[in-house]
């Protein structure tokens, strides 16, 4: 309350003085919860492919995402995508749409590396969802608190929010956790972790992933790659549960300097 009254506590210490803090894969936050330039943009391309422990049943979805902080609270995603299920006893079945988000900053403490972010996001079509996409929740709209702490080598994330616009198969409550830690003290070269989610829409509501993120900046590419193994606790077995999470990001500006060595450069 203290915080959200008070600019200063909200808005502690000059930004750029902490290394960038790292982002779990599927939980991610419409924008860079520690980002605090107008203007700051980050491109990503997404490919995930499920299986089912028996039945053959696969699905495959395509997605590039468009994050744009457009003011030093507001921001702004944009993300369409595709999917292609596939059963051994039927025909595969094609479906797209588009999802979108925005953010508004509620606490941004450099001081402490503490921050607080609100974000809604919705997606069309609206219709319920009946595949399991880790990260996403299978109602069309939903609202969530977002955090981010960083301790020495450690980065803590956490989000808690709810679902809504449709039936769910339990409570629409949704949120996750993210341990998260740089390959070397500085992070310049990415990082690795462990990530649980949850959305008691889904009919198998755990899901718990291993991150890889190798950031390629300092190797002389534009870009990061991000490497998960999802899998989906007690899901049925003829339900696509486990696979592999693929995403390339040309990251922000801000976190390329970083990722160079380039001393940080407050806005």
């Amino acid at each position: 309350m203290l915080a959200l009254a008070s600019p200063r506590a909200a808005w502690a210490e000059e930004p750029g003085t902490h290394p960038p803090l790292p982002e779990p894969i599927l939980a991610e936050t419409t924008t860079d919860i520690d980002g605090t330039a107008p203007g700051e943009i980050e491109i990503e391309a997404n490919a995930i492919v499920l299986r089912s422990r028996v039945g053959g049943a696969v699905t495959l979805q395509l997605s590039s995402e468009l994050e744009w902080l457009v003011t030093r609270r507001f921001g702004f995603k944009v993300e369409p995508f595709f999917e292609r299920d596939a059963d051994a006893a039927a025909s595969p079945t094609h479906s797209g749409g588009v999802s979108a988000g925005v953010s508004w900053k509620l606490i941004q403490d450099f001081e402490h590396n503490f921050h607080l972010q609100l974000e809604a996001l919705g997606r069309v079509p609206s219709d319920v969802s009946t595949t399991l996409d880790p990260g996403e929740s299978p109602l069309p709209f939903s609202f969530s608190l977002q955090s981010g702490l960083q301790e020495g080598p450690w980065t803590l994330r956490n989000s808690l929010g709810v679902s809504v616009g449709g039936e769910g198969a339990h409570l629409p409550l949704r949120g996750s956790v993210a341990i998260l830690r740089g390959f070397e003290p500085t992070s310049r070269y990415g990082f690795w972790g462990i990530e649980v989610e949850a959305d008691g829409a889904r009919t198998s509501p755990v899901v718990v992933a291993l991150d890889l993120v190798p950031d390629l900046v300092p190797a002389g590419l534009p870009f990061a790659l991000g490497f998960v193994l999802p899998y989906s606790v007690a899901a049925d077995a003829r339900v696509p549960s486990y696979g592999f999470f693929v995403r390339l990001f040309v990251e922000s500006a801000r976190e390329a300097a970083y990722a160079r060595g380039e001393p940080p450069k407050p806005p």
